[in-house]
């Protein structure tokens, strides 16, 4: 399938209802940085919640460029599904994009109120905004 940049439909579905995704980052001397994240998928961009610290974070300031990869293995490759996101991170630290992001999170969630609380004191919210979008299995 040829990149574009925005979900079809059946890809949107996949990616809303996915538990885990692998978030690829690089920082300002070209390291990659890739860790599995618990996303949120609203209004077509991704949210997703990490601590202040992170060195996805300290990545991001110095390049905002991300790659997310959902993915469903199978013994039955005729099954196998995934879609990559490519695009540009916006962090949020606070106000009311921070909140409704955070309400978001935790209704899909629910680890997150009890586990590890989303606070403006120690995380930030990253806002994924898709530009190529490639897949397969759909």
């Amino acid at each position: 399938m040829s990149p574009r940049s925005s979900l079809s439909t059946e890809e949107e579905k996949f990616v809303r209802w996915a538990r885990v995704s692998r978030m690829a980052t690089a920082g300002a001397d070209g390291r990659i940085h890739n860790v599995p994240i618990s996303p949120v998928l609203e209004a077509g961009s991704l949210l997703i919640a990490t601590d202040t610290t992170s060195r996805k974070v300290r990545n991001l300031e110095a390049n905002p460029r991300v790659t997310l990869v959902f993915d469903e293995y199978s013994e039955m490759w005729d099954l196998l599904r995934g879609v990559v996101i490519e695009g540009s991170v916006r962090i949020v630290r606070d106000g009311v994009d921070f909140t409704r992001a955070r309400a978001l999170l935790y209704e899909k969630f629910r680890q997150y109120e009890i586990e590890s609380p989303i606070e403006s004191e120690t995380s930030v919210i990253l806002v994924v905004t898709p530009e190529r979008v490639t897949s397969w299995g759909f």
